[in-house]
């Protein structure tokens, strides 16, 4: 009878907590659209809480030592903008005038690969291989400059830059003046007979979180400075907005820097370079990459975090899918959490008599 009663308010327990989860990721589908600021003020003040509370162990309020920080993230973020941006859209709107100009280019110096080709295929074969390269290779450009522009310029750029300007610097001086009250409420939410488990858990996800999020956005930072300024350094046609781009996307694993090498390679094949420049260009993302995994990452991230790489771009791939860049800003927390309470089940299940029998 007892065990009837366990099972019973086991399956409650799992269907309140499905039902749960279902209403929120139908309210956060639904809200997308203006839970953009909100979500990245939620994720700023989450890296900016533990500067609060050094500044509070030196006998600064939480009023004052809020005030100061977000005083000094808006005067980095302006300086960034008012230094970065015109370099970043001057390249970028360069870069899509001259799309057409860069594919034809690159197709002229594919066309002596199939004058030696050409002798082993029929003419049919040849004439589709053309045209399905030349097709691609526009479709790829293409694609390319449309996102960049779609990012840099139009009224969505201007509503997020104003979103980012005005109402994230505002949410997260509430939020973190109001951090310790709001962790304080969360914690009183937990059921009561569970408590020691359940905070358990949320130290996991923490310590995951932190690691990863307040690391990874350092890392990203450094090798967006790292490969701009290296790529303009040896006189790469938009180095630095390729670089600075595939530095910021670094955050997913092997794809910011694999997307920015081969975007960086056809592009030194459009300036009729010679091998200096293909030297270059594999210094500086090896350099980046040999700094990334053995000096930044380990550093600044670490390798316990239990995020394994094909992990995090599944996740940010089925977040970016189903919310957009939203998705991918949530990616990551979310498979951090995931990650944890998977682990958790699976310790459970190993315990229970269905593993053992």
């Amino acid at each position: 009878m007892l065990n009837t009663k366990k099972i019973s308010l086991f399956k409650k327990t799992t269907l309140f907590w499905i039902i749960s989860s279902v209403v929120l990721c139908s309210l956060v589908f639904v809200l997308r659209g203006i839970l953009m600021p909100f979500v990245l003020s939620f994720i700023l003040a989450y890296i900016l809480n533990p500067l609060i509370v050094k500044l509070q162990n030196k006998h600064f309020s939480r009023t004052l030592a809020t005030s100061l920080v977000i005083f000094l993230l808006a005067l980095a973020v302006l300086s960034s903008i008012l230094i970065l941006l015109p370099v970043l859209q001057a390249q970028i709107i360069s870069f899509v005038v001259k799309v057409p100009t860069l594919a034809n280019s690159l197709w002229l110096k594919v066309q002596p690969v199939f004058e030696l080709i050409k002798e082993h295929i029929s003419e049919t074969q040849l004439s589709y291989l053309k045209e399905t390269l030349s097709v691609q290779t526009s479709n790829f450009f293409g694609d390319i400059s449309s996102a960049l522009m779609r990012l840099f310029t139009g009224w969505s750029a201007l509503f997020n830059v104003i979103s980012f300007l005005i109402i994230t610097p505002v949410v997260v001086f509430y939020l973190l003046l109001d951090w310790n009250e709001i962790v304080e409420k969360i914690k009183q939410l937990i059921p009561v007979k569970n408590a020691e488990l359940i905070n358990t858990k949320i130290n996991e996800m923490d310590e995951i979180l932190s690691a990863f999020i307040r690391g990874q956005a350092i890392v990203c930072l450094f090798l967006a400075l790292f490969y701009g300024f290296g790529l303009t350094a040896i006189d790469l046609d938009f180095g630095f907005s390729i670089g600075f781009i595939s530095g910021l996307f670094s955050f997913i694993p092997y794809v910011g820097s694999l997307t920015g090498f081969v975007l960086s390679l056809l592009l030194a094949f459009t300036q009729s370079a010679d091998w200096v420049l293909f030297l270059g260009i594999l210094m500086v993302f090896g350099a980046g990459q040999f700094l990334e995994g053995y000096v930044l990452t380990p550093k600044l991230v670490g390798d316990k975090i239990g995020l394994h790489p094909v992990w995090v771009i599944f996740a940010l791939m089925a977040g970016g899918y189903l919310f957009g860049f939203l998705g991918i800003l949530l990616a990551v927390p979310v498979s951090a959490v995931l990650g944890v309470l998977v682990r958790s089940a699976i310790s459970c299940y190993k315990n229970s008599v269905y593993y053992k029998g």
